[in-house]
């Protein structure tokens, strides 16, 4: 059931099974949503990914990644459908979303919503280099395994655009460079 307190606070009030009725309101004043939007893209290891193929038909795959100086690396091979679609069209929505296990209400996961454009890396390149030495720090020994073979390819995707989502009625257009705007998304904006 959803109660209004004010014009502008929203409460939700869940029944859980054999547990007290809980209340979700805003989130510790001591966290801004800045630092909070950090800290759930610094958790993940791996995101979502939305991809079109030659017919512009979408795919939903996942990856794992590393992020250096606000873009996102991924490394991926050639045998996966999410890379040959990178290849032929660069266009790509990126979803970071915290953990069913961890969330407070599954329909309001808090999430990381980005559109960005994808371009490969080539190997011979000294970003290559630095990049496939932060995939070996983040995930260990099967980097050394992966990275000799020559179907695999790194892409870098450049966030254009995004969204944060923290809950309900807390979503937050991200903008300017390096997506650093962050700003609260009102009924006005949808």
């Amino acid at each position: 059931m959803f109660a209004w307190h004010n014009s502008r606070q929203l409460k939700l009030i869940c029944r859980l099974p054999a547990s007290e009725p809980y209340i979700v309101t805003d989130q510790d004043k001591s966290t801004s949503v800045q630092e909070e939007f950090e800290e759930l893209r610094e958790s993940l290891k791996t995101l979502q990914l939305a991809t079109l193929d030659s017919d512009s038909q979408p795919l939903a795959s996942y990856a794992p990644y590393v992020r250096l100086e606000g873009k996102y690396y991924l490394f991926l091979s050639e045998l996966a459908k999410h890379t040959v679609n990178l290849i032929t069209n660069g266009s790509v929505g990126l979803l970071l979303i915290e953990s069913e296990e961890s969330c407070r209400n599954l329909f309001a996961r808090r999430r990381i919503v980005l559109r960005g454009e994808a371009r490969r890396i080539e190997r011979d390149s000294a970003l290559f280099t630095l990049v496939i030495a932060e995939f070996e720090r983040q995930f260990g020994g099967i980097i050394k395994v992966i990275e000799p073979l020559q179907d695999f390819h790194l892409f870098e995707v450049n966030p254009v655009s995004g969204r944060f989502v923290r809950g309900f009625a807390e979503a937050f257009e991200m903008s300017g460079p390096g997506l650093d705007v962050i700003e609260h998304i009102g009924a006005d904006k949808l």
